[in-house]
This record gives structure tokens, sequence and C-alpha cells, in this order.
């Protein structure tokens, strides 16, 4: 069998200017030599941070304090302004944000449906609550308690 010429493909690119630690770009990137050294054009800045914030609040998992950080600056709102929003102090989304305490889960909801407004999606309230509670489901499972004697406690 006959075949064409290799064509390379790039190495990913750690892209580490979101802040956040996982990012890889497969394309849409282009690696320079400048004047000052290497360097790394990318390809619709603006559109890969919306993808990138769309990719986190639609994951199934928790948002890192990494990515409650991403979403909030790309929202352009400062830790007191998200404390505003949600209704709880600036030093809260703080600790967040250091990991120090774990995001409230129905504020977590609250940011990602800002971020998803943001984005200008059509955000149906109703069946994004009810996929979070799947995905809350999922996370935790049930919670099983059996009663022994006087006492409740959890089942095996």
């Amino acid at each position: 069998m006959r075949r064409g010429p290799a064509v390379a493909v790039p190495e990913p690119f750690h892209y580490t200017a979101s802040g956040l630690p996982d990012v890889w770009l497969l394309n849409g990137f282009h690696r320079e030599d400048t004047p000052d050294g290497p360097a790394v054009r990318i390809e619709d800045a603006d559109g890969l941070h919306n993808a990138l914030a769309r990719a986190i609040v639609t994951a199934k998992k928790p948002l890192t304090p990494a990515e409650l950080r991403y979403v909030r600056k790309l929202l352009g709102l400062s830790q007191a302004a998200v404390a505003r929003l949600l209704g709880i102090t600036d030093q809260t989304v703080a600790r967040w944000e250091k990991a120090e305490t774990a995001v409230d889960s129905a504020a977590e909801r609250l940011v990602r449906f800002v971020v998803l407004e943001h984005l200008g999606e059509d955000v149906s309230v109703r069946e994004e609550l009810a996929a979070l509670a799947e995905l809350d489901e999922a996370l935790h499972g049930e919670h099983r308690l059996e009663r022994t004697g006087r006492t409740w406690k959890r089942a095996a």
C-alpha cells in the first residue's frame, strides 16, 4: 500500500498562561523564534479561554481552587465582587481559592451558571440543577443509614 508523505504533528503545548496546571493544546498554536528567544503564538486566545471556561464548568467534577480562580478572572470579577454576588465574605472566596476550605456546592452551582451566561449559553436553571444533582449523587453516592439499638449510623 502506497502512503503519502508523512505529516508532522506538532508536539502538544503545555499552556500554563491560564494558571491551570493541566491544559495542553494539541493545535492552534505556533512556535516562533523571536529576537528575545523562542515564543509561542496562540490563535484566538479569547476563544481558547472561553472554550476552557466552558470545559471547566460543564465537567462532571467539582471545581478545583485553580479552576474557580480561572473562571472568576475570566468574568473580570474580584474576590469581593464574587462574594457580593454569592452573599458571602471575600475571605470565604479567598479560602476557597487557596484550598483552605471546600467550595460550597450551592455557590459552585451559581458560579457555573454565571460563567455559562457570560459565555452566551442558553442556560436552563432547572436542567442544569438536575445535571448537577446527578453529579453530586455520582460523586458522593447515597447516604444509607441504619438504626442499631437506639442510635443511627451509616450502613456498611
